[in-house]
């Protein structure tokens, strides 16, 4: 699927937002992959240093360690938008991601398989004997409201579809001008699409990220923080420490 992505930034140039799934992303264009992963660690490399206090993870944290991860974590189920522009010189520039996969609590077994820092931001499953470091707590500040109200309804048997974002970002370039906020909607669309298909109407839609960066951005969106994670100085190569949050919301 291509779709043109409109703006209100006039000196935004001509969009084109491109529907792939991991098989076809693998296959269609061979520099593709690679281009990807660069541009999702040039990301998440800008956005986790330079916080207030110092960085919240080195700039050389790279949150896809080969070209191939992104399509092993999102999986054949899952799916990936990709917004591309044509530069002056008629080649193809990557501006924005966004990805999305059907929800899996991984299990004990298996985060023990990463490093602490790699698997920092995966749900996990109830285990017992599980460490208290390693698992998510209730948040410091309840939520209420019909969007808490919703998950919990959702969790207590009105069970819905449940759905995973695995990234959203957006070239530092090319920041601040909606562009982020537009990837979120066409990942909706899709993820309501492809529920639809099987009879249900609404989505339970999860993200894990930390907290520092991005809780406000999705709160103002409707997402609802449910667990908490504190990682101290040291973790990762981090400055000053960081929280992850499990954030839900019914679309």
């Amino acid at each position: 699927m291509t779709n043109i992505l409109t703006s209100n930034d006039n000196s935004l140039p001509p969009l084109t937002l491109r529907l792939y799934s991991t098989t076809s992303i693998s296959t269609d264009d061979a520099t593709l992959l690679p281009s990807l992963t660069a541009l999702i660690n040039l990301c998440y490399s800008v956005s986790h240093t330079g916080g207030p206090h110092g960085d919240y993870l080195p700039y050389a944290y790279q949150r896809l360690q080969t070209s191939t991860a992104l399509v092993d974590e999102v999986g054949k189920d899952g799916f990936i938008f990709i917004l591309t522009t044509q530069t002056p010189e008629d080649e193809q520039k990557l501006i924005a991601s966004a990805s999305a996969k059907p929800f899996r609590e991984l299990e004990h077994d298996e985060l023990a398989q990463g490093s602490e820092l790699a698997t920092s931001f995966k749900r996990r499953a109830a285990a017992p004997g599980l460490d208290a470091a390693a698992r998510f707590e209730p948040p410091q500040t309840a939520t209420s409201g019909d969007a808490a109200v919703a998950v919990e309804s959702s969790k207590e048997g009105n069970e819905l579809p449940k759905w995973e974002i695995v990234c959203n970002v957006v070239h530092p370039e090319y920041q601040r001008r909606g562009i982020a906020a537009q990837m979120y909607e066409a990942l909706v669309k899709e993820m309501r699409k492809r529920v639809s298909a099987q009879g249900d109407q609404d989505v339970h839609l999860v993200i894990t990220t930390m907290k520092e960066i991005n809780e406000v951005y999705y709160q103002k969106r409707g997402f609802v923080t449910t667990g908490e994670r504190r990682f101290e100085k040291g973790v990762g190569g981090s400055e000053v420490g960081f929280s992850v949050v499990e954030m839900e919301k019914i679309v």
